[in-house]
């Protein structure tokens, strides 16, 4: 592992034949940040080009059916105190106040380990959603991601700071993957790599929420709302639910969908269990 040699922040980005996507979304963050790793997974396109264009450290990884191998790899190279994790179809925004915010917090003094960022999903029909997620964290060995697929150093962070509850910063990234029409493609993909991760965890609580949703996405209602159902049975049986943030997704979509589906009564179950949660 590299010795982090200076305070700071490195972005850490995989990618696969990106190239429609880094000229939009490269300018901004090498705006903003002290590098760039770029560890490619095999790209057949002009990616490898633009990445060195806009000064990227480039590193190549095997793809082996895992997001979180080649982004922890890409954490090993940063030689910055800061890791920002950011797709390539994902654009930081940037102005003066979110350079003045990361210099603060990534120079020095700031001993919290990871903060937690928004995420405006940009859809095809011209809808937004928005999500947050720990995209900002120290770089500490202690803190890596985990899951093959949908990967999160949320285990990771919960696992070595129980009771540290992230704060939200005011920095967003735009998300423009779900324009594509590749978009029905990475599903199919992601889908595959779920059901293989679950063949072999199947009590994964965020793996049964993460292909529910996808499956749901895909249109098969009944199986996704399956998994969902597994995935809210597994959290509904554990002590400390704070440590599960993506909840505050879940649970209502789970509920609607129970109720779309004329499942009034699962529904009301659902609801007078989370009730009891607090």
């Amino acid at each position: 592992m590299q010795t982090i040699q200076r305070d700071g922040l490195s972005a850490v980005m995989i990618g696969c034949n990106e190239e429609k996507f880094l000229p939009l979304t490269l300018p901004p963050l090498r705006e903003a940040v002290d590098e760039v790793i770029f560890v490619d997974t095999g790209s057949q396109d002009r990616t490898l080009d633009i990445a060195e264009e806009f000064g990227c450290r480039i590193f190549r990884h095997d793809w082996v059916n895992d997001f979180s191998a080649p982004k922890n790899f890409g954490i090993d190279q940063a030689s910055h105190s800061w890791i920002l994790n950011v797709d390539c179809d994902e654009a930081l925004t940037v102005d003066n106040g979110t350079r003045g915010w990361i210099h603060n917090q990534c120079h020095g003094g700031n001993d919290k380990p990871v903060f937690i960022v928004g995420i405006d999903n940009l859809l095809a029909n011209g809808a937004v959603t928005r999500q947050e997620s720990m995209r900002l964290f120290r770089n500490d060995p202690r803190i890596r991601f985990e899951n093959p697929i949908h990967e999160s150093v949320c285990e990771s962070v919960y696992r070595n700071w129980p009771h540290y509850r992230p704060e939200r910063v005011d920095l967003r990234l735009t998300h423009y993957g779900y324009q594509q029409d590749a978009n029905k493609e990475k599903m199919r993909r992601n889908i595959k790599i779920l059901r293989e991760w679950l063949s072999r965890e199947s009590d994964n609580i965020f793996g049964n929420y993460k292909l529910g949703m996808n499956l749901h996405h895909q249109g098969n209602i009944s199986e996704g709302l399956y998994f969902m159902g597994r995935a809210f049975d597994l959290v509904n049986a554990v002590a400390d639910k704070r440590s599960y943030p993506f909840l505050e997704q879940m649970v209502p979509f789970y509920f609607q969908g129970l109720l779309e589906e004329g499942r009034r009564e699962e529904a009301m179950d659902v609801k007078a269990s989370v009730a009891r949660w607090r």
